[in-house]
Protein backbone atom coordinates (compact mmCIF):
# COMPACT_ATOMS: atom_id res chain seq x y z
CA UNK A 1 0.00 0.00 0.00
CA UNK A 2 1.51 3.14 -0.93
CA UNK A 3 2.39 6.05 2.12
CA UNK A 4 0.33 9.34 1.94
CA UNK A 5 2.07 12.61 1.44
CA UNK A 6 1.64 13.14 5.47
CA UNK A 7 3.38 9.67 6.16
CA UNK A 8 6.46 10.53 3.56
CA UNK A 9 6.56 14.06 5.20
CA UNK A 10 6.36 12.62 9.13
CA UNK A 11 9.66 10.06 7.97
CA UNK A 12 11.27 13.91 6.24
CA UNK A 13 10.69 15.19 9.59
CA UNK A 14 12.67 12.41 11.17
CA UNK A 15 15.22 12.34 8.93
CA UNK A 16 16.28 16.24 9.38
CA UNK A 17 16.09 15.61 13.53
CA UNK A 18 18.51 13.14 12.76
CA UNK A 19 20.93 15.24 10.71
CA UNK A 20 20.04 18.04 13.90
CA UNK A 21 18.55 20.08 11.27
CA UNK A 22 15.25 21.67 14.09
CA UNK A 23 14.39 23.91 11.31
CA UNK A 24 13.38 21.79 8.45
CA UNK A 25 12.35 19.41 10.73
CA UNK A 26 9.82 21.75 12.45
CA UNK A 27 8.59 22.92 9.18
CA UNK A 28 8.40 18.89 7.63
CA UNK A 29 6.19 17.95 10.67
CA UNK A 30 3.89 20.83 9.83
CA UNK A 31 3.81 19.87 6.34
CA UNK A 32 2.73 16.58 7.15
CA UNK A 33 -0.39 18.12 9.64
CA UNK A 34 -1.32 20.00 6.30
CA UNK A 35 -0.57 17.02 3.85
CA UNK A 36 -2.86 15.01 6.02
CA UNK A 37 -5.39 17.86 5.89
CA UNK A 38 -5.49 17.62 2.48
CA UNK A 39 -7.92 15.22 0.64
CA UNK A 40 -7.13 13.17 -1.71
CA UNK A 41 -3.51 12.38 -0.42
CA UNK A 42 -1.39 12.28 -3.04
CA UNK A 43 -0.40 8.93 -3.99
CA UNK A 44 3.61 7.91 -4.59
CA UNK A 45 5.53 5.65 -5.52
CA UNK A 46 6.38 3.36 -2.67
CA UNK A 47 9.72 4.28 -2.66
CA UNK A 48 9.07 7.75 -3.34
CA UNK A 49 11.23 9.64 -1.08
CA UNK A 50 14.16 11.27 -3.25
CA UNK A 51 15.44 13.92 -0.32
CA UNK A 52 15.20 17.20 1.08
CA UNK A 53 16.70 20.82 0.42
CA UNK A 54 17.21 23.73 2.76
CA UNK A 55 17.29 26.53 0.45
CA UNK A 56 19.20 29.90 2.33
CA UNK A 57 18.13 32.51 -0.40
CA UNK A 58 19.65 35.15 1.47
CA UNK A 59 22.94 33.87 0.43
CA UNK A 60 21.49 31.83 -2.35
CA UNK A 61 22.76 28.23 -1.09
CA UNK A 62 21.00 24.85 -1.57
CA UNK A 63 22.19 22.74 1.45
CA UNK A 64 20.91 18.98 -0.40
CA UNK A 65 20.97 15.70 1.29
CA UNK A 66 23.45 13.44 -0.42
CA UNK A 67 20.06 12.21 -2.70
CA UNK A 68 18.89 15.03 -3.51
CA UNK A 69 22.52 15.79 -4.36
CA UNK A 70 22.72 13.16 -6.88
CA UNK A 71 19.14 13.33 -8.61
CA UNK A 72 20.17 17.05 -9.55
CA UNK A 73 23.50 15.88 -10.69
CA UNK A 74 25.83 17.22 -7.86
CA UNK A 75 28.07 15.65 -5.77
CA UNK A 76 27.03 15.10 -2.44
CA UNK A 77 29.79 16.67 -0.54
CA UNK A 78 28.87 19.98 -2.85
CA UNK A 79 25.13 19.91 -1.98
CA UNK A 80 26.34 19.64 1.73
CA UNK A 81 28.26 22.51 1.86
CA UNK A 82 25.36 24.35 -0.88
CA UNK A 83 24.92 24.94 -4.32
CA UNK A 84 23.37 28.17 -5.89
CA UNK A 85 19.67 27.88 -6.84
CA UNK A 86 20.19 28.16 -10.51
CA UNK A 87 22.51 25.35 -10.33
CA UNK A 88 19.92 23.27 -8.89
CA UNK A 89 17.43 24.84 -11.46
CA UNK A 90 20.17 23.65 -14.34
CA UNK A 91 18.72 20.38 -14.15
CA UNK A 92 14.79 21.09 -14.25
CA UNK A 93 13.79 20.17 -17.70
CA UNK A 94 13.54 23.35 -19.75
CA UNK A 95 9.72 23.16 -20.35
CA UNK A 96 8.99 22.73 -16.95
CA UNK A 97 11.41 26.06 -15.63
CA UNK A 98 9.57 28.73 -16.06
CA UNK A 99 6.47 26.75 -14.36
CA UNK A 100 8.53 26.26 -11.42
CA UNK A 101 10.21 29.51 -11.22
CA UNK A 102 6.50 30.79 -11.12
CA UNK A 103 5.27 28.56 -8.06
CA UNK A 104 8.81 29.75 -6.16
CA UNK A 105 8.04 33.03 -6.81
CA UNK A 106 4.75 33.13 -5.57
CA UNK A 107 5.76 30.96 -2.36
CA UNK A 108 8.02 33.93 -1.58
CA UNK A 109 5.19 35.58 0.01
CA UNK A 110 5.71 33.16 2.90
CA UNK A 111 3.74 30.40 1.27
CA UNK A 112 3.59 26.65 0.60
CA UNK A 113 5.47 25.54 -2.60
CA UNK A 114 3.92 22.80 -4.97
CA UNK A 115 5.16 21.43 -7.92
CA UNK A 116 5.27 18.84 -10.62
CA UNK A 117 8.27 18.77 -13.23
CA UNK A 118 10.97 16.39 -14.52
CA UNK A 119 14.65 16.55 -13.57
CA UNK A 120 16.75 15.40 -16.30
CA UNK A 121 20.59 14.71 -15.11
CA UNK A 122 22.65 11.86 -16.17
CA UNK A 123 20.76 11.56 -19.24
CA UNK A 124 17.89 10.47 -16.98
CA UNK A 125 14.07 11.95 -17.40
CA UNK A 126 12.61 11.65 -13.98
CA UNK A 127 8.82 13.27 -12.68
CA UNK A 128 9.60 14.55 -9.71
CA UNK A 129 6.92 16.64 -6.54
CA UNK A 130 8.47 19.34 -4.76
CA UNK A 131 6.83 20.59 -1.96
CA UNK A 132 8.66 23.44 0.21
CA UNK A 133 7.40 25.89 2.52
CA UNK A 134 9.34 29.72 2.73
CA UNK A 135 9.90 31.39 5.92
CA UNK A 136 9.71 34.78 6.07
CA UNK A 137 12.32 37.41 8.16
CA UNK A 138 11.08 40.52 10.08
CA UNK A 139 10.73 42.42 7.41
CA UNK A 140 8.98 39.94 5.03
CA UNK A 141 11.31 38.79 2.61
CA UNK A 142 12.58 35.26 1.90
CA UNK A 143 14.88 34.00 4.46
CA UNK A 144 14.66 29.94 4.16
CA UNK A 145 13.13 27.47 1.99
CA UNK A 146 13.49 24.15 3.21
CA UNK A 147 11.51 21.27 1.72
CA UNK A 148 11.63 17.59 0.55
CA UNK A 149 11.41 16.27 -3.13
CA UNK A 150 9.22 12.68 -4.26
CA UNK A 151 9.37 10.36 -7.61
CA UNK A 152 6.27 10.09 -9.18
CA UNK A 153 4.92 7.92 -12.26
CA UNK A 154 3.76 10.52 -14.31
CA UNK A 155 2.79 14.38 -14.42
CA UNK A 156 -0.37 15.73 -11.86
CA UNK A 157 -0.21 19.57 -11.25
CA UNK A 158 1.12 22.49 -10.60
CA UNK A 159 0.24 24.88 -7.52
CA UNK A 160 0.71 27.02 -4.58
CA UNK A 161 -0.82 27.27 -1.09
CA UNK A 162 -0.60 30.24 1.23
CA UNK A 163 -0.96 29.37 5.05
Amino acid sequence: MAKTLSEYFAEIAERAAHFDDKVLSHLCKMTALHAHRTKPPLQLRSHAIIGIWDWDVARDLNYLDPDCSRLFGHDPAAGAKGVANATCLSSVHPDDVGQVSQAIAQAFDGGVFEAEYRIVSGGRVRWVFARGHCTLDQSKRPERFPGAIFELDGPRLYSVHNC
